[in-house]
């Protein structure tokens, strides 16, 4: 059985990423931006501001795309930190980016986590980042950039983008993850995913388990169907990107199961990121990310949830969907922006960087500059700019990717 947060961290220390900080520190003495692939839960969104800090690059500001991840993440690192590690999310950032004054110039390093996750955010963060740093405005003369993803086509990207920017890659845990397919179709998903959990709790070693669902509404009715089950020894927890703060503590950061029971955490593809949820021996993926219409996640996502079992151990992946499903997938997951995001991109384009911050780039090679003048026209006739090319209240209120 997996205990608490404090053991998991005991078993697994010192984090993959610890070892590679003398060559991210050599590299940051002669670059602005250093690129640090690592898998979720080597230590990039706690350790690494930690090491930052202590080595001379304080304060920190760590940024992450979703809300509920700045939070945890502020948690793990200790409130020892306070003064020199500041969480925050990319919504945020780019606020403080937008401004005239130099607001960053006080920060020692500025952390760009889950860059991977190619949030519309985070695309224009990026594009901020590079024309703050060739303008020397904003973040002032010394601050660094240590941009984090999870590996795959972004690393390149970022590498290309940020003038050849040095990438420390950081090997996967070795652990063994046995992955297992649905023998049919699932036709009632919630029902499968009960009776999934409730098997493996019936006839598996201890380990806590985590369910990937693709909605809130999916959580819910899972966690009803668990609770009434007539199995005993389980503890049901959920986690989305919606959850109360007050919440927070309970489901994940110092909740280990009461009892000795096995902990079962529902949740969202927030739980993508290791820093939310530890301790997993067994993954049940769905496959989706969202419902309505039914979204398919990738090769290179099922992979990632798979990766979760094998922290600290071998581990489990039990996937709601057939191998044929499986060879269907897209082999890497299609960024924000080119699914049908250029409107929006535009929009938080023109809110943030467009008539403010000269030099500004699109990080994605797939969208023209172009592109983004054609849509003028439907951010009008959307509410979003009048005519003159201002933004409208609504086009301000909804100039922002979600956290």
């Amino acid at each position: 059985m997996a205990g608490s947060n404090q053991e998991h961290e005991a078993e697994s220390w010192p984090p993959a990423i610890y070892h590679q900080m003398p060559a991210i520190l050599e590299y940051l003495e002669d670059h602005r931006v250093v690129v640090v692939s690592a898998a979720p839960g080597s230590g990039k969104s706690s350790v690494l501001p930690r090491c930052l800090a202590e080595s001379g690059y304080g304060p920190v500001l760590c940024a992450q795309p979703r809300h509920l991840a700045a939070f945890v993440a502020m948690a793990k690192v200790g409130e020892e930190w306070d003064s020199d590690i500041e969480f925050t999310t990319t919504r945020q950032l780019l606020d403080r980016l937008s401004s005239p004054a130099p607001a960053l110039a006080g920060y020692g390093a500025v952390v760009i986590d889950e860059a991977h996750d190619r949030t519309l955010g985070t695309d224009v963060l990026l594009g901020m980042v590079k024309a703050a740093l060739a303008t020397g405005t904003t973040m002032g003369g010394q601050c660094k950039v240590v941009v984090c993803t999870a590996g795959g086509p972004a690393d390149g990207m970022l590498s290309a983008f940020f003038g050849g920017a040095p990438v420390v890659s950081i090997p996967r845990a070795a652990h063994q993850v046995e992955v297992r397919y649905s023998r049919g179709p699932v036709l009632d998903m919630a029902a499968a995913v009960a009776d999934e959990v409730a098997a493996i709790h019936a006839s598996q070693p201890p380990g806590d388990v985590l369910v990937f669902l693709p909605e809130n509404a999916d959580i819910i009715d899972v966690h009803a169907r668990l609770l009434g089950l007539p199995v005993s020894g389980l503890a049901v927890r959920y986690v989305h990107d919606n959850l109360p703060a007050e919440l927070i503590d309970i489901m994940l950061i110092n909740s280990p199961a009461p009892d000795g029971r096995r902990r079962a955490v529902l949740a969202t593809d927030v739980a993508e990121t290791a820093v939310l949820v530890h301790g997993i021996t067994y993954v049940v993926d769905t496959g989706l990310v969202s419902e309505q219409p039914p979204v398919r996640i990738s090769k290179e996502e099922a992979a990632a949830r798979a990766a979760i079992t094998g922290f600290s151990g071998p581990g489990r992946c039990h996937r709601l969907y057939q191998p044929e499903e499986y060879d269907d997938l897209d082999e890497h997951t299609i960024p924000h922006i080119r699914q049908d995001g250029a409107v929006k991109f535009a929009l938080m384009v023109k809110r943030h960087a467009a008539d403010g911050i000269p030099g500004f780039e699109i990080f994605d090679p797939a969208l023209e500059p172009a592109v983004l003048k054609n849509v003028f026209g439907q951010l009008v006739n959307g509410g979003y700019l009048d005519k003159l090319g201002n933004l409208t209240d609504k086009g301000e209120r909804e100039a922002y990717d979600e956290d």
